[in-house]
């Protein structure tokens, strides 16, 4: 089990990492550590194109670009032949010593003084030559190994190498890709105009954030994270090789999860676990405000209230949720007049909710900036209260006590951007909001964003399409609010009922239906078995999937 939080360095930041470590090794002992590097790498690689092999044996077809990413394929192709796996290496741009990296060149040399295949491709065939020399080489191959640009790409894929990555689509083979798909933005997981789709992808050291960012996510298929001998990026070493540290972003685990989680002492009472205050529901929309009180509950919050419209408490259901009727609009919603009423409850509560079903009528909006400015305590802004909030986003006091939790359209219109632009930067967007804002920002999709203004940032593993359904934001409201009664802070709180959230939904989908259609009140069953099951160590999928890698090669 990976037992703390996984760091997941930037393009610049690993960079920085290799470059500063192999300075490090060599004035401290003389030897030069970037071809050995290499070495790992490339049989890391080979090691791990064995499974999609011996399901389909035959000849390896590799295409290396003249970086580094090709020069691991290179070595690759060395140890493949080695184990009498016939292996070729087609080289995009041609085979003139000047084009390749160092470490690249000295491994090109070597492929060359074994007399293992190295073909050059470049620009000089006929369009109608380049396109049948490809689909002779993908339809003579049964695997395919991509080397060609690996991370830091930043431009859009043009001519040979665009025509190289739709051969390799268009072959019907199975493709490792080396470090991260061709054509895949390593920072955003945008596809830069054409990209590779692999079924396998292995990288080195640390995960990237294009790994865990759609489309790239997808394009990357399988994920295998190999040690090759770099140093870890915790804080400490952080000083001691001189890196730069503009965003630190992890992948959020199991164990560190567990290690949030509050105690519950066996002479507790519910006071000992907080109470929560929920300000939320309109005439039609109470279910959102019902889930969101209850959820706090089953994350182990000793008390919840749902504040809502008076005339429709009568028709809510009678549970564990303590009603508290407040003042309405003519249209059942409630009225801005509430605010006092509000100021008089918040007297014995630990954290709030705000804006399940709560409308987005003119009342609304000013009883969202009416609310948020008095408070001092943990807060989750959510659904409604959002679109009130992005009606005035220069309005809006922010602060650390905050936590806003939106979907994508919600984030662009609080930032004054299209849904396709959020999507396409995930991690900087979120960021951006929570610097604009002061406040803890939850990017909700797969693979959840949870950025704070100090430049941290977590990505969650847990959860599944299922849960793409209404109302599971406001059971996911309801889970940050009763961590955060509970004592955790606003960061602490936002990572931890993120992969609650997602995990309660991969308990619900795997269940004794095996279904994969959920809704809202299936995650909310499932929450204390999530809870255990993170207690008692249970991991997610790629977790599991990462620590089998890390093992394994």
């Amino acid at each position: 089990m990976i037992s703390s939080n996984l760091r997941i360095p930037t393009t610049a930041q690993i960079r920085e990492l290799e470059k500063n470590y192999i300075e490090f090794v060599k004035e401290k002992s003389g030897a030069d550590w970037a071809q050995p590097l290499m070495e790992i790498a490339g049989r890391a690689v080979a090691h791990c194109v064995l499974p999609l092999w011996n399901s389909s044996p035959g000849h390896v077809a590799i295409f290396a670009g003249t970086g580094n990413n090709g020069g691991d394929g290179m070595v690759a192709a060395r140890y493949l032949n080695l184990w009498g796996i016939p292996a070729s290496v087609f080289v995009l741009g041609g085979l003139d010593d000047e084009k390749f990296s160092v470490e690249t060149r000295t491994m090109k040399k070597l492929l060359q003084a074994l007399d293992i295949e190295t073909v050059s491709l470049t620009e000089d065939y006929l369009d109608q030559e380049l396109e049948e020399t490809l689909d002779s080489i993908t339809g003579g191959a049964s695997v395919i190994i991509d080397a060609i640009f690996g991370t830091g790409l930043t431009r859009t894929v043009e001519g040979l190498h665009r025509k190289v990555i739709e051969a390799i689509n268009n072959s019907a083979r199975p493709v490792l890709s080396i470090d991260l798909p061709s054509g895949i933005n390593s920072d955003s997981g945008a596809v830069m105009g054409v990209a590779v789709r692999a079924d396998h992808t292995i990288t080195f050291a640390h995960l990237k954030p294009g790994h865990l960012s759609y489309p790239g996510a997808e394009f990357a298929g399988e994920m295998s994270l190999v040690d090759i001998g770099l140093p870890d990026f915790d804080d400490a070493k952080d000083d001691i090789y001189n890196l730069t540290a503009d965003r630190k972003i992890y992948l959020t685990t199991c164990g560190a999860v567990q290690g949030l989680l509050p105690m519950r002492p066996v002479d507790a009472h519910k006071g000992t676990f907080g109470q929560v205050l929920t300000v939320a529901g309109s005439l039609g929309m109470s279910g959102a405000a019902v889930m969101a009180a209850k959820s706090a509950l089953k994350s182990g919050a000793g008390l919840s209230y749902l504040a809502t419209p008076r005339s429709l408490i009568a028709g809510l259901p009678a549970c564990e949720i303590v009603y508290k009727p407040l003042s309405e609009t003519s249209k059942q919603s409630i009225s801005a007049e509430a605010l006092g009423e509000l100021s008089e409850l918040l007297g014995s509560v630990k954290a709030c909710i705000i804006g399940p079903g709560l409308s987005q009528s003119s009342d609304s909006v000013e009883l969202v900036f009416g609310f948020t400015e008095m408070l001092g305590i943990s807060c989750v802004i959510d659904a409604d209260a959002l679109n009130c909030i992005s009606k005035n986003p220069n309005k809006f006091c922010g602060g650390k006590n905050f936590i806003l939790t939106p979907h994508p359209r919600e984030l662009g219109r609080l930032l004054g951007k299209e849904t396709e632009a959020i999507q396409a930067d995930r991690i900087s967007h979120a960021l951006e909001a929570a610097t604009r804002f002061n406040a803890v920002v939850v990017l909700k999709g797969a693979y959840s964003v949870i950025a704070e203004p100090g430049g941290r940032v977590f990505i969650n593993p847990t959860g599944n399409p299922g849960m793409a359904t209404a109302g599971a934001g406001d059971v996911l409201s309801g889970i940050i609010g009763g961590l955060a009664a509970q004592g955790l802070d606003t960061f602490d709180a936002a990572c931890a009922a993120v992969y609650i959230h997602g995990r309660a939904g991969d308990l619900a989908a795997r269940g004794e239906e095996n279904n994969p259609i959920l809704i809202a009140s299936d995650l909310i069953s499932q929450l204390p078995k999530a809870i255990a099951s993170i207690i008692s160590g249970e991991v997610s999928y790629l977790e599991e999937r990462l620590a089998q890698s890390i093992s394994g090669l």
